[in-house]
């Protein structure tokens, strides 16, 4: 990344708080319904639409970079999750459906490991509107802690939890890089772009994004109610995954301790429901 692009980074303010940073350690997900303006769309897709378009060539293009790479509601959320002086992608790459399409199945990118940490953040934009019928990509949320091999979660169909990305053009989903995701069908005739990149921290982890000084670490709910992860005992394990990983983007890895049994971080939100759900 040229110089130019590192002091544009590192003036980049940040915009989430504790509450929205715990969230997404939850889930992986974060959505920005239709923050690119359609002047920007409409470029974007026409330039996908030319014979022999390379989706590449954008992450050099000042005026992608600018609005869109570096747009204040994108950036200020990597901003908050990487880190002051995060690094542009360096690739790019089009999920292009014209015409209809088969579903494919739920994969992990290569190189997921699950840790509970936050290197880097992998990022989706639709210049056109998603529709159900144009096949929007899946997510399911709270899946990027679960570790699983790639060939174990391809026979999964339709998941309890499961979020399609239908929304408006110019919206950008943030995901943790090993957050579970496929294509349904797909339909309709018409043309789909996903642009996909990759930001990356540069520097260690630290809570300087909104942070509130009031703010409970002992009190938090670090529990995650609404996805295929919320039953039994793949709720009660996904509880100390999300604690470890927002403690480790808090720069606080060395206070995070658990004594195992029912105790914290389950009995920060409900002591007595855990006990019961493990035995």
């Amino acid at each position: 990344m040229t110089q130019t692009a590192l002091r544009a980074t590192a003036d980049i303010k940040p915009t989430l708080t504790d509450e929205e940073v715990l969230d997404f350690c939850k889930t992986g997900l974060l959505t920005l319904e239709g923050v690119i303006p359609d002047t920007t769309n409409r470029w974007v897709f026409d330039y996908l639409d030319e014979e022999g378009a390379d989706p590449h060539q954008l992450v050099r293009d000042e005026r992608f970079i600018d609005e869109v790479l570096l747009h204040p509601a994108v950036a200020g959320v990597v901003r908050s999750l990487l880190g002051a002086g995060f690094q542009l992608p360096e690739w790019m790459a089009n999920h292009r459906l014209v015409g209809p399409e088969a579903a494919r199945y739920w994969h992990i990118d290569a190189g997921s490991d699950f840790e509970r940490a936050c290197n880097l953040l992998q990022v989706f934009y639709i210049p056109q509107s998603n529709s159900i019928e144009m096949g929007p990509t899946l997510f399911l949320p709270g899946s990027h802690l679960v570790p699983i091999a790639r060939e174990d979660i391809e026979r999964f169909g339709n998941l309890t939890g499961q979020v399609a990305t239908t929304a408006p053009a110019g919206s950008v989903f943030v995901t943790a890089y090993s957050i579970w995701h496929r294509q349904p069908d797909k339909v309709d005739q018409s043309t789909r772009n996903l642009l996909k990149w990759v930001y990356w921290r540069t520097v260690p982890p630290a809570r300087d994004w909104l942070a509130r000084p009031d703010f409970d670490f002992r009190g938090a709910d670090y529990s995650f109610n609404s996805s295929y992860f919320c039953g039994g005992h793949r709720k009660w394990q996904s509880v100390p995954r999300i604690a470890e990983m927002f403690y480790w983007l808090c720069g606080k890895s060395d206070e995070f301790h658990t004594v195992g049994g029912s105790g914290w971080p389950y009995s920060s939100s409900d002591p007595g429901k855990w006990s019961q759900q493990r035995q």
